[in-house]
């Protein structure tokens, strides 16, 4: 469990600066976080003013500069000292922590709204996780969280030297009598893979309805599932890759509500 996310942290001190480069420089692999999760993200948290905000796997600070701009009082966690020195130079008056989130640095009842962009995957635990959001959320607090949308999470790649098949199907093979199933809605486990060259990152995937059981667990009820559509800006930078966006829901973003500690 811990190992997975030291093993994170890591990677991220040691190729922090590159990867958000590579965002900052609107780089192809990079678009789906600038022009899908981030403006989706914004959107979702709707009217934050004077709301006390913390961004669970903050990061360099992106979306923190958006809720700063919406009138929010932010505050930022992520386990990489790479990535908070680079948050502490985008926004200088936030208070940024290093640290776990499976234990968070705050007071019970301290936040209004939390948020985790495409982060909470980096933790084997998410059950402690939720735990600790839950008990830094005032009763009735929002949690939102982006991830695998459900049509991504049930999908999978194919490839041998007849086919590579992408997706959700079962296609029978008339030359082997071979029955192919791509995509496993159950599907649970361990990823490795690679971010950049050299940056190999473990990611940790759950069913949806295992996702749904750590939140009534944890004490939260789920109120949205919203999809990430993609932001015009992506177009001009990956045409292709914004025409599949705007077909596939690549990532959603979770909503809940803290209803009991």
């Amino acid at each position: 469990m811990k190992n997975i996310e030291e093993y994170n942290k890591r990677a991220y001190d040691s190729y922090g600066k590159e990867y958000q480069k590579g965002r900052d420089e609107k780089q192809k692999s990079r678009l789906y976080n600038e022009f899908l999760e981030v403006p989706s993200m914004i959107k979702a948290v709707g009217n934050i003013q004077g709301k006390k905000l913390l961004d669970v796997g903050c990061g360099a600070g992106v979306h923190i500069s958006h809720y700063l701009k919406k009138g929010a009082k932010c505050y930022g966690l992520d386990i990489s000292k790479t990535l908070i020195d680079l948050a502490k130079e985008k926004c200088p008056n936030v208070d940024f922590k290093i640290g776990s989130m499976t234990k968070l640095p705050y007071p019970n009842g301290f936040f209004d709204i939390v948020t985790c962009s495409l982060a909470i995957h980096y933790v084997e635990d998410t059950k402690q996780v939720l735990k600790e959001i839950n008990r830094v959320l005032k009763k009735g607090g929002i949690f939102l969280y982006s991830s695998d949308s459900l049509t991504y999470l049930v999908s999978d790649v194919y490839q041998d030297e007849n086919y590579k098949i992408k997706g959700i199907c079962e296609l029978f093979d008339k030359r082997t009598k071979k029955t192919i199933i791509v995509g496993n809605p159950e599907d649970e486990g361990l990823k490795e893979w690679e971010m950049l060259p050299g940056m190999k990152l473990k990611t940790f995937r759950l069913p949806f309805r295992k996702q749904l059981n750590n939140l009534v667990t944890t004490g939260f009820e789920l109120i949205d599932v919203i999809d990430c559509k993609p932001s015009l800006g992506f177009k001009k930078y990956g045409p292709e890759e914004y025409k599949f966006a705007s077909k596939i829901p690549i990532f959603s973003i979770f909503v809940s509500r803290k209803l009991r500690d």
